[in-house]
């Protein structure tokens, strides 16, 4: 039955200087007000119980196996959050579905493994595509290492040469690590394997009220169960700390100061003026007309929904919704000067912090809805909706459509 007697249980198990522990906590109160909330996890879960931590504190063998356990994330979700996985998902999904928005919303991408600066070679024979690509000259490429994060080790270059010299240069970089404390952008060849080579969008929307610079969009989406998506339309705009130069014959791929205008990485900025301009509500810039900003809108609920449908269909082993889960995701988006949305990466546990002070009541909305919409429910509640909220249902499968 509707609880308010039946034992229950909420355990917030993130350490109370998280950004999130407050929004998280006001909103189990006000949406749950009559289960009580706890700080650790008991070792016997005979009640109905919604834990929300990090990912290493979550029980992954009672989430399989016992229903009354909940939690705020999947364990099987490869097929999105990682770079070299996201982009075989999409790929083996539009390959059915031409007509598929993913067909022109992803930014074409290779997979490359190199484990040694003079492997390159081999591993370029090994994946002949993007050897022909690289080979015509035609377009830049970003290479990023498919598990580091923060933005480490991508560099921009055309040629084969250039992304020699950028293996080269950490492998150096390896060798004389006196001074890694101070350089930030400095990859350990022990997370050197799998790279992503991505086209490099030459054409990105620029902004003159943020001064020509190149920024992504950030949108959180939830999933909930088996599975429903939800995106969250108050998304974010954040903005490389220099102004925008297309990249020319004459640039230096080993420049690491070249590569500031390229980079929406608010995490590379150490400054704390930029990063103060660096993040604005999406809904908040002016030089996008507004039904510019809805296309763009529309097309990302359409690619979100669409990815999701690609990973339940591609990858069961690397995508496996649970109904008794959810989870927050952090979606990159890019846009370029025709208003076409390119996705460019999905985050599991994304960095709520880096929205900044200011937009603070952008998370705490968030959570609200997180918790009125996806948790309620958890507790055989009816979900909330409120008036103005800016949750947006962009999918719904039952279990036997996947």
């Amino acid at each position: 039955g509707p609880l308010g007697s039946d034992p229950a249980q909420i355990v917030l198990t993130i350490p109370e200087t998280e950004y999130i522990y407050g929004p998280l906590n006001r909103s189990f109160r006000k949406h749950l007000p009559n289960v009580p909330v706890s700080r650790s996890l008991p070792v016997t879960i005979d009640k109905l119980t919604f834990h929300y931590g990090d990912y290493e504190q979550l029980d992954m063998d009672q989430l399989m196996s016992n229903q009354l356990y909940h939690a705020n994330s999947y364990i099987y979700r490869k097929a999105i959050i990682r770079k070299h996985y996201l982009s075989h998902t999409i790929h083996s999904y539009v390959v059915k579905n031409r007509e598929s928005i993913l067909n022109r919303a992803f930014l074409e991408s290779f997979n490359i493994d190199v484990d040694y600066a003079e492997f390159l070679d081999d591993a370029l024979d090994e994946n002949w595509e993007l050897r022909q690509e690289l080979e015509s000259k035609e377009k830049w490429w970003i290479l990023k290492p498919s598990m580091s994060d923060k933005g480490q080790g991508i560099r921009i270059f055309k040629t084969i040469e250039q992304l020699q010299a950028i293996f080269d240069s950490f492998e150096e970089d390896e060798t004389d690590d006196e001074d890694t404390e101070t350089n930030t952008n400095k990859v350990a060849t022990s997370q050197l394997r799998h790279f992503i080579v991505q086209e490099y969008l030459h054409n990105p929307l620029l902004l003159s009220e943020a001064h020509g610079r190149k920024f992504h969009i950030r949108c959180y989406v939830t999933c909930s169960g088996d599975l429903q998506v939800f995106v969250y339309d108050r998304m974010l705009a954040l903005f490389a700390p220099n102004k925008f130069v297309p990249p020319t014959e004459e640039y230096d791929v080993l420049d690491i100061e070249q590569l500031a205008c390229h980079l929406t990485n608010t995490c590379l900025q150490t400054d704390d003026d930029i990063k103060s301009n660096s993040v604005i509500e999406f809904d908040a810039l002016k030089d996008i007309p507004s039904h510019r900003r809805e296309e763009i809108r529309t097309q990302i609920h359409e690619a979100v929904s669409e990815l999701f449908k690609a990973a339940v269909n591609v990858d069961r082993l690397n995508f496996r919704p649970l109904k008794n889960s959810l989870e927050t995701f952090g979606f990159d988006f890019l846009v370029d000067s025709d208003y076409q949305v390119k996705l460019l990466e999905v985050n599991a546990f994304p960095d709520f912090k880096q929205t900044g002070d200011d937009l603070k009541n952008l998370i705490d909305e968030l959570f609200d809805d997180v918790v009125s919409i996806c948790v309620r429910p958890m507790f055989n509640l009816p979900p909330l909706h409120h008036q103005h909220s800016k949750f947006v249902e962009v999918l719904k499968l039952k279990s036997n459509d996947w």
